[in-house]
């Protein structure tokens, strides 16, 4: 699928799953909006420490874990993310993976969290792309999550 980057919906929580348990988003810059999705786990895939990073004790865990766009991470780490989403997510958290613009970081940490969850990867990848417009363009991300089975 094509995508526009310069249509990347700042600010926008793209919600992936049936159950609102699982989003994506661009950068953040208001940090109200999480509350209002009743989001308390964000992985952010971004370069750069986001600004206003709730610290309220025992509310919000924030895992910082910085990914190029472009090949792909150190699995080991990127799959240790994706169950300890998928854990969380099925104890009734609600979890958010971000990066950038919304489209490939966060997009490949989601598609892994569902298929971590049950989802086989094609179907995790043509989820991602009807519910986030232009995620997964980058076609070796796509390519690596559609190979994985359930």
């Amino acid at each position: 699928m094509d995508s526009n980057p310069t249509e990347w919906s700042a600010g926008r929580i793209f919600q992936i799953d049936d159950e609102a348990k699982l989003f994506i988003s661009s950068a953040i810059d208001d940090w109200t909006i999480l509350s209002e999705y009743g989001i308390d786990t964000i992985f952010d895939l971004e370069g750069g420490l986001d600004t206003g990073v709730p610290t309220v004790p025992d509310q919000c865990l924030y895992v910082y874990f910085p990914i190029y766009d472009e090949g792909l991470p150190n699995l080991a780490k990127l799959g240790g993310l994706a169950r300890l989403g998928a854990s969380l997510i099925t104890q009734g958290h609600r979890v958010l993976a971000h990066c950038g613009m919304g489209f490939n970081r966060s997009a490949l940490l989601a598609g892994l969290i569902l298929t971590d969850l049950g989802t086989p990867g094609p179907d995790a990848v043509a989820r991602l792309r009807a519910h986030r417009p232009g995620a997964l363009f980058n076609e070796r991300f796509a390519e690596f999550l559609a190979a994985i089975r359930a």
